[in-house]
């Protein structure tokens, strides 16, 4: 049996990245803020952190969250536990500052309010099940969220510093939680206006459906080679579009560089493209559709998720290691401590 990470990688991640959550339906041209989804509540009675989450992002992003346990909203099928109040903060921290204030310093005025998260449930515990344990799931539109209790963003500048120990809570982090929230809001977008039909023309014969990892697997083949950003793209044309962005926002141009050696070979003898010759256009006309329907340079926001998550930037490419601390100085990992258990004052 699979432990829990090697499952979410290769099974649960895309289970958590699966729903696409529904769209207004009114002009992709223009971006209505307005559009109400959290109900506000009487905030006598709440916790500081349940205040936070109504006047921060309900208010200024339209987002209804919920991280205290209720059972109406928790999975009959698996095992669930309740968030705690002080990794619900963690979390919601680390949204604030990788997602939203990206999005909300350089996307068009209202993009965030409409085009992002609309409905997310934090649970603490794995999802424990019969056959298997999840790390989420996203039913009926609704985002949820398990294992919270265990996030764990390390410290860069933390006086026990190991490298090995950073590098997989750094990675669990991003690949985890940060890369599902661009994801999702990539499907936003292709429920207000569809996928391009050149999108879809490009590997419109391989898309597996629930075959989408054991195809690749049983195969012994890399996805990337078949113009596929990950085994889950390959699931349909949807997912393909939203892995796509979300993977393309959080990885660094070198990273994203490494990728696109990997895929640069044929799937079958007779493809016509390699992968990555796949994928480079599959991107490029995802920047077309972006620009086009949402006035939104991909590139410019990815630039902004770059600067706050770009501490696995290869040190050796940069001419001293005082460039590297400089280029790294607003990656989510120097935030002290203190800013992911406490509330912001602003």
């Amino acid at each position: 049996m699979l432990t829990a990470m090697k499952l979410f990688n290769k099974i649960i991640a895309p289970l958590l990245l699966s729903a696409a959550l529904v769209s207004c339906g009114s002009s992709s041209d223009e971006v209505d803020p307005k559009r109400p989804i959290f109900s506000p509540l009487d905030t006598t009675t709440m916790t500081e952190v349940q205040k936070y989450v109504q006047n921060y992002f309900g208010k200024k992003f339209n987002v209804d969250i919920r991280y205290n346990y209720e059972d109406r909203l928790a999975s009959n099928l698996y095992k669930l536990g309740p968030a705690s109040e002080a990794q619900a903060l963690k979390y919601l921290n680390l949204m604030r500052y990788t997602f939203f204030e990206v999005y909300e310093k350089v996307a068009p005025k209202g993009f965030a309010e409409r085009h992002t998260i609309k409905q997310l449930v934090l649970f603490g515990t794995l999802g424990y099940g019969p056959t298997q344990n999840l790390l989420g799931e996203a039913p009926f539109g609704m985002i949820q969220v398990y294992d919270i209790n265990r996030l764990n963003i390390p410290y860069f500048d933390a006086d026990d510093y190991e490298a090995s120990t950073f590098n997989y809570y750094y990675q669990r982090a991003r690949d985890n939680y940060i890369q599902t929230l661009y994801h999702e809001s990539a499907h936003t977008l292709h429920q207000d206006t569809p996928v391009p039909e050149a999108f879809l023309k490009l590997t419109i014969s391989d898309y597996q459906q629930d075959n989408a990892f054991s195809y690749w697997y049983i195969r012994g083949i890399s996805s990337l080679t078949a113009g596929f950003i990950s085994d889950y793209a390959s699931k349909s044309p949807e997912e393909d579009f939203a892995e796509l962005y979300g993977t393309y926002m959080v990885l660094l141009p070198e990273e994203w560089e490494n990728l696109m050696v990997q895929a640069d070979y044929k799937y079958k003898p007779d493809s016509r493209y390699t992968g990555r010759e796949i994928l480079e256009r599959k991107l490029a006309i995802m920047k077309e559709y972006l620009k086009a329907n949402y006035h939104l340079d991909i590139d410019v926001v990815r630039a902004e998720a770059n600067r706050r998550i770009c501490a696995m930037a290869d040190y050796r490419k940069l001419p001293t290691t005082e460039a590297y601390y400089e280029f790294i100085k607003g990656d989510f990992s120097k935030l002290p401590p203190s800013y992911y258990s406490t509330i912001p004052k602003d």
